[in-house]
């Protein structure tokens, strides 16, 4: 499986902070001339990155999505965070440089404001939450559907 390396500060695969859209277009193009084969559409980079820009039109805002989870391992720092679970990747990242611990979305969102970073889920899901009575007592489609948010859905970085 293909990497997408994670870099605080600096992109996300080969999209970088600081970009055009020009050189962001480029880069969606490559992913897809390289991957088209094998992958669901022409526009799957498209959906799997979310770009914006700043007044000057340079990327100030990049954003992973974690359906890319199944096509490409997402690392930071060698550690797949689509693919860690959510506890467990705050706790190293924390170790890294700490969340902001006042952040009103906090359990939703985690934010590392020193490195740029970013990670969000829809839904909070523990570990410990799977022995709540309220969990047990779901049909197993829908257990399945929560302990998807055991994991972070999309990873951003901002300068």
């Amino acid at each position: 499986m293909e990497k997408i390396i994670i870099e605080p500060n600096i992109g996300i695969g080969t999209i970088k902070l600081g970009m055009s859209k020009a050189e962001v277009e480029n880069c969606l193009q490559a992913y897809t001339d390289k991957f088209n084969k094998s992958l669901h559409d022409d526009d799957y980079f498209h959906y799997a990155f979310k770009v914006e820009y700043d007044s000057d039109g340079r990327v100030n805002f990049i954003e992973a999505a974690s359906h890319i989870k199944d096509d490409f391992h997402c690392l930071m720092n060698g550690i797949d965070v689509f693919n860690t679970k959510a506890e467990e990747l705050i706790r190293i990242v924390d170790e890294l440089s700490p969340y902001d611990r006042q952040d009103p979305e906090l359990g939703w969102m985690y934010s590392f404001p020193t490195l740029g970073l970013k990670f969000w889920r829809s839904s909070i899901f523990n570990e410990k939450d799977t022995l709540e009575d309220w969990f047990k007592e779901m049909p197993p489609e829908n257990q399945e559907e929560e302990l998807r948010f055991q994991f972070f859905e999309t990873v951003s970085l901002s300068s």
